[in-house]
């Protein structure tokens, strides 16, 4: 299997992995080095840019209650509403 096409599934399989996971996954299943720089040079040539690996804060058991009886009461709207 080619570097490009490993990286474009692998990437596509984790969102969350940075280019340095990904330049390590390679290099372990393939035994090809490729640094880095590489694999954001050619993540970018297939249109997959980086993104910062954020966690987001969970949501609470009150607040996952609320949005879905705001989401129920909102589902029973008339088109007038």
């Amino acid at each position: 299997m080619r570097t490009g096409i490993y990286l474009a599934v692998t990437a596509k399989r984790n969102r969350r992995s940075t280019a340095s996971d990904l330049s390590r996954q390679l290099s372990s299943a393939t035994g090809t080095t490729v640094s880095r720089q590489t694999v954001y040079r050619r993540s970018g040539h297939i249109r997959l840019y980086a993104r910062r690996p954020v966690r987001c804060v969970p949501l609470t058991a009150t607040h996952c209650r609320l949005r879905l009886t705001g989401s129920r009461e909102h589902s029973l709207w008339t088109p007038q509403q």
